[in-house]
């Protein structure tokens, strides 16, 4: 066994003879040095457990004298200093000197480390190195703490490493003065204030440069010993809280304020330091009467849950605060919503952890009753980036925010909107290129935007929405010459619209409204160029004039702050720019190119916003609404291109689309392109092109005669498409034949046609021949006449009264495309065109009515016999319900010629062609109520048609009811500014009509004494089923302003004799009902009626004069409602009949009639049947023109002119021939500088001819009331 000398290694001992301070002789600075860097040699060399202390104690004292610790020397105080870091080191656990001494020591290391700014650039950096290494390796630095003013010296190290820290440190040194930092807090007993103040002003001055090495230390520090100084942190903002927390000043706020982001830094940075402050913001939340401090506090946590993406769940990690803070979303101040709400993005993008109960909450605050929370979490989506919006938001999200572009304020509907187009935007690419989440996700973005114009809503959201989808989803490309790339995003936006969304683009593309001459923007430019800055010239009072009306039109149509449109557009007139109005003219100007349009709306604002700024807002929203940035001229070559050499199927059909609205609506636009047309029409593979090149070169032809091709073999090629093409391209063809240059052309065509009609009996190729006659036939019936007999006795005889080959289907009122019919049937549909387009073509010669008398007997005859022609033709179910519908369609065209409504004006014959709309088959109903639509709200017709929309309010399917509504709506608004007895006549006296048509409705039976039991209308609940017909009515007619009218029609009906029957008992029996319904209706909405001061004219031809007096007050005395009756109508007139906001279903294409399980209703013309709903399987109806069903609407619209034009008797039409230079090729459409021309000079006409026209053209009489 070894001894211990053996095992125990001797401890070394200090090998230094020299004494360190040598006294009584002159000691140089030099010799001194010299010893004392032996001696810090020797020392370092000592191991700290080797070493015999004892030794030391000959250099202890001799180290912390005052003529080392002061000497001048900075060598002698560097080594001495690391002298007495190694005598530390050795003589550790325990400290050799005392704790004055050590106090002595520790402010000597301090100041000799901080005593330069450069610590790196001296000359004695390598002794100073080990002195920081010593310190914070041995750590003997946490003998401070034990010393006197430890406070003090400690304050001093961190405000010394703070400042000397430089970019130019080695890193060692740099984690060195960390550690030695860190252990100072580590080991101190209580945190000085002085080091909060000093880590806290580091925060606060260099947050914003993070780069900074010393925030960098600070930080480092802060997130080593965050433990120790998580309770100081507290203290400190604890102590702000309290001293401003309590009824703030605005000045204490301001501090609170200061103090909330001097925690959100220290929590970017060391977010462990805030577990104690994080409850003290949920306490601010509770604090009832601040709602300052709670807004403040709200952003706050709302900022410290969003930062740090990928760090620890917030709702885990402070489950309390974050309880709390999502129950702000609720707070009765609206500042601390707003707060919440623009709190919660950055929570959504870096926390998906919380994100769908996140989204949840959202959903709730769109529906917030405060217009900017709404308007706030709208934009909050809007703002996401692309990724965090496809793969983290739902659909229930993005559909909330679709909700909100019908909100009633601007402000949430203009976010909603942005925020659905910048996704779609940023999406775009991926949609394009078929990301199936993409698409998913937002391709039905455009379609919703769109979807939402054509909804209710005021005219400014309307435009509003339009607006926003010109700008961000089909803008103008920055680059002019960028063509093809701007049409192919209109092209693949149009390729996924709906019916619906593919009509609301139509309309905000400006062109139906163009069409029809209504559009304002060149007759405004050029009333401003006129009105000449408000000089007076001659003419200038009509000038002036005429810019208000046009004004006042624009102000009222396209903006909701009609004052300030006003104003703006008065003060855009007055500056009379020569040099604006001309490049306003350009953007409205439909033969503009791109390029063009580009420049001028660019240049245009530009100019405004230099040198009239006031008017910017206004003048932009007018360039948007009325500039030709989603169509021009310059989209149809591209279009052309699209079409003759698709890239995709989708977008071929979706070009073809576009390409046929602009031919129907704009046909000018085709001006510069009938070279191309031409080439196109020619084409043999590509009949969609043909048919399309077709139908635009018609259309400009017919504006622009000089621009119809010169040539023979343009000509030669419509004749053969007409001859053995489609029924639509026969259609075109014709029409192109009858504006060409060769006017013999469509005699050939009709004699090539009528000496095949033996060969082409009952084959597809008949409905060829019949479409081209049925065509030439409205557009050039001279063509017609000459073969008229061969063509009327082929018709009739071996068409229309042909045996049907569908005898013996069997279908009830079952619905089926027309192409599924029998061909023979689908000819007697284009046979009943081809009479009904004869008619209009002879609407103006003097045996209109007797050419009228045989055809209208004809389609009488039709609805008559639920859809047969006659007993010998029976056509079975299918054909009978296409039947009924032409039928009544032709009777709808008919009545646009005045002479023509008059003929039908019987009421036989008018219950008839009224009561088609409560046919059997749902399709009929649908199909006809939507040409209504397109006909009524120009209020062409006579008044006796408005009632037509309200017979709807029984039907079974609410969309009906909804589409009749809406279609009475538009005849009021219609309406507004006719003059009062026009007003009166079309919109409060078809109330005394529909009272009239319903008291000879075959449901409304009434008893007379000699059929036994009491006299009266025998079933109680049809009664109550008419009450629904006059509600509907009231609903969409009666107002504050004309209520006592109402009565007073309904009150005065009693008065007067029903001229069609020989019982009036019943038209007073409804009359009174009506009476009982206006006054609930008038108690409902708090409104008094008053006695009509005015006289009523009644209608003739349903009413006359009572018998004598004496009778005519017997019946005003007498009570023809019972009690019983009257008990149950109390609550009539107090509800809306099935109201808008119900919800709608999507119109689909049905071979079945929805009402019942068979599509039959029991009596076609019975309102009152009810029928279980039991909706069968629908196909798509396909709204686009390739229907020849809708082609109807075309003949319509395209054909206008002739129709209206021919429809009216001169002396009875004198507008006809004055509409001719304002006509845009549309046919007797009036353009807006027209109309305000006709408004200025009509307030100018005498009383005496206005009330000589009134009786000269109304349907009334002035009977007594």
């Amino acid at each position: 066994m070894p001894r211990a000398s053996e095992t125990e290694r001797p401890l070394v001992k200090l090998d230094f003879k020299e004494q360190l301070i040598q006294s009584g002789k002159r000691d140089t600075t030099d010799a001194l040095l010299k010893r004392i860097k032996t001696l810090h040699q020797k020392l370092s060399a000592l191991e700290q457990d080797g070493v015999d202390v004892r030794s030391l104690d000959s250099v202890r004292k001799p180290l912390i004298k005052d003529t080392i610790l002061h000497h001048k020397d900075r060598g002698v105080k560097a080594y001495a200093a690391c002298c007495l870091a190694d005598l530390l080191r050795l003589y550790a656990p325990d400290a050799p000197y005392s704790e004055s001494q050590l106090r002595d020591i520790f402010a000597f290391f301090l100041q000799t480390q901080t005593q330069t700014q450069r610590v790196t650039d001296i000359p004695y950096y390598t002794e100073y190195y080990h002195l920081i290494e010593s310190l914070a390796t041995i750590k003997s630095i946490a003998l401070i703490c034990d010393v006197p003013e430890s406070d003090t010296l400690t304050e001093g190290f961190f405000t010394g490493f703070l400042n000397i820290i430089r970019p130019d440190m080695n890193k060692t040194l740099i984690r060195h003065l960390r550690d030695i930092l860190v252990s100072l807090i580590e080991e101190a007993h209580q945190i000085p204030q002085g080091v909060m103040d000093c880590l806290i002003s580091q925060f606060e001055n260099y947050a914003s440069r993070p780069e900074v090495l010393s925030f960098q230390l600070t930080v480092d520090v802060c997130n080593q010993v965050a433990d120790r100084l998580k309770r100081p942190i507290y203290a400190h903002f604890s102590e702000i809280q309290a001293s401003h927390g309590r009824d703030p000043s605005n000045n204490d706020m301001k501090i609170i304020t200061e103090s909330h982001e001097l925690l959100l830094t220290i929590y970017k940075f060391c977010p462990d330091l805030l577990l104690n402050v994080v409850p003290l913001l949920e306490d601010n939340l509770k604090v009832r009467d601040e709602d300052k401090l709670r807004q403040l506090s709200v952003k706050t946590l709302g900022a410290i849950f969003a930062q740090r993406p990928g760090a620890e769940d917030p709702a885990r990690k402070y489950p309390s605060a974050w309880r709390a803070w999502l129950g702000r979303k609720v707070d009765k101040a609206l500042p601390v919503r707003l707060a919440w709400v623009e709190a919660t993005k950055e929570v959504l993008v870096n926390h998906p952890e919380v994100r769908l109960e996140l989204q949840g909450n959202l959903i709730e605050r769109v529906e917030d009753s405060d217009e900017r929370v709404r308007a706030g979490v709208c934009k909050i989506i809007g703002a996401l980036d692309y990724e965090t919006a496809l793969h983290h938001i739902t659909s229930a999200t993005l559909q909330a925010i679709n909700g909100r572009m019908s909100d009633k304020k601007s402000s949430v509907r203009t976010e909603a909107a942005n925020a659905l187009a910048k996704l779609w935007n940023l999406a775009y690419s991926e949609i394009e290129s078929n990301n199936a989440d993409a698409i998913k996700q937002f391709a039905w973005i455009p379609e919703a935007i769109l979807g939402s114009t054509r909804r209710g809503g005021t005219l400014e959201s309307r435009w509003q929405l339009a607006s926003i989808f010109k700008n961000s989803i089909l803008p103008l490309p920055t680059d002019a010459n960028d063509e093809q790339a701007w049409v192919d995003r209109l092209i693949f936006v149009t390729s996924r619209l709906n019916d619906d969304a593919l009509l609301g683009l139509k309309i905000i593309t400006g062109l139906p409204e163009f069409a029809q001459g209504n559009l304002p923007f060149k007759a405004f430019v050029q009333a401003c160029e006129d009105y000449n800055g408000g000089v007076i010239a001659d003419g200038g009072q009509d000038a002036k004039a005429r810019l208000n009306f046009i004004i006042d039109a624009m102000a009222r149509s396209y903006f909701g702050d009609v004052d300030k449109a006003k104003r703006d557009l008065h003060a855009f007139a007055a500056s009379n720019e020569a040099r604006l109005f001309k490049l306003y003219k350009t953007c409205v100007d439909v033969q503009s190119n791109l390029s063009s349009i580009i420049k001028a709306r660019n240049e245009l604002l530009r100019k405004v916003h230099q040198a009239h700024d006031d008017l910017l807002q206004t003048i932009t929203s007018l360039v948007d609404i009325s500039t030709w940035n989603i169509i021009n001229q310059s989209s149809i070559p591209p279009l052309i291109r699209r079409i003759s050499k698709p890239e995709s199927e989708a977008s071929s059909t979706a070009a073809a689309k576009i390409l046929a609205i602009i031919a129907k609506e704009g046909a000018p636009m085709f001006k510069n392109y009938t070279g191309q047309l031409t080439v196109a029409m020619m084409d043999k593979k590509n009949d969609k092109l043909v048919e399309l090149a077709l139908q635009a070169l018609s259309a400009v032809c017919k504006i622009y005669p000089e621009v119809a091709p010169a040539e023979h073999r343009p000509v030669e090629r419509a004749t053969t498409v007409a001859l053995e093409g489609t029924q639509r391209q026969a259609k075109f063809a014709a029409r192109f034949l009858a504006r060409s240059k060769e006017p013999q052309a469509c005699e050939k065509l009709v004699a090539s046609i009528v000496k095949g009609f033996n060969k082409t009996s009952g084959t597809e190729q008949l409905l060829t021949h019949l479409r081209a006659l049925t065509e030439l036939a409205l557009s050039k019936p001279q063509a017609i006449q000459s073969k008229s007999v061969e063509i009327m006795t082929f018709i009739m005889n071996e068409v229309i009264l042909a045996p049907s080959p569908s005898a013996d289907i069997e279908s009830g009122d079952e619905w089926v495309e027309i192409e599924e019919l029998e061909p023979l049937d689908r000819a007697k549909i284009l046979g009943l065109k081809f009479l009904t387009h004869r008619c209009l073509a002879f609407a103006r010669d003097e045996e209109a009515e007797k050419i009228l008398k045989p055809v209208l007997s004809l389609l009488i005859s039709i609805l008559d016999n639920e859809g047969m022609i006659n007993e010998n033709t029976k056509e079975g179910g299918f054909a009978r319900c296409h039947l009924r519908l032409q039928a009544s369609t032709c009777l709808l065209k008919l009545a646009n010629a005045r002479v023509y409504d008059r003929a039908m004006a019987r009421q036989t014959q008018f219950d008839v062609v009224v009561g088609v709309i409560q046919d059997a088959c749902y399709m009929v109903r649908h199909l006809y109520l939507k040409k209504l639509n397109k006909v009524l709200p120009t209020q062409r017709l006579s008044p006796r048609w408005n009632i037509t929309p309200v017979m709807i309010a029984m039907d079974p399917e609410t969309e009906n009811v909804v589409a009749g509504r809406g279609i009475m709506q538009k005849i009021v608004v219609a309406c507004t500014n006719f003059p009062t007895f026009d007003k009166v006549e079309r919109i409060e006296m078809p109330l005394a009509r529909l009272l009239h048509f319903l008291a000879h409705h075959p449901d409304l039976h009434w008893t007379d004494p000699e059929e036994g039991g009491e006299e009266g209308i025998s079933d109680q609940q049809n009664l109550k089923d008419m009450a629904s017909f006059i509600e509907l009515y009231l609903d969409c007619v009666a107002n504050r302003d004309n209520i006592g009218l109402l009565y007073a029609i309904a009150q005065g009906l009693k008065g007067i004799r029903d001229r069609v029957g020989d019982n009036s008992k019943p038209l007073w029996t409804l009359a009174e009902l009506a009476q009982v319904i206006i006054k609930n209706r008038a108690d409902k909405h708090a409104w008094s009626i008053p006695i009509y001061p005015g006289h009523l004219k009644w209608p003739k031809d349903i009413f006359h004069h009572a018998e004598n007096l004496e009778d005519k007050q017997k019946v005003q005395r007498t009570q023809y409602l019972s009690e019983e009756v009257r008990n149950w109508a109390r609550g009539l007139g107090r509800r809306n009949i099935n109201p808008v906001s119900q919800p709608v279903r999507k119109v689909e294409n049905t071979n079945t009639s929805p009402s019942n399980g068979n599509g039959n209703s029991n009596k076609r013309k019975s309102s009152s049947t009810r029928t279980k709903k039991t909706p069968k399987k629908r196909r798509r109806i396909e709204e686009s023109e390739d229907e020849d069903q809708d082609s109807e609407d075309e003949d319509e619209s395209d054909e206008d002119g002739d129709e209206s034009g021919s429809g009216s008797e001169q002396d009875e039409d004198e507008d006809m021939d004055e509409e001719g230079e304002d006509v845009l090729g549309r046919g007797g459409r009036r353009g807006a500088k027209t109309k305000a021309r006709r408004a200025v000079a009509g307030k100018k006409k005498s009383k005496k001819s206005k009330s000589k026209k009134e009786d000269d053209d109304s349907d009334l009489t002035d009977l007594s009331d």
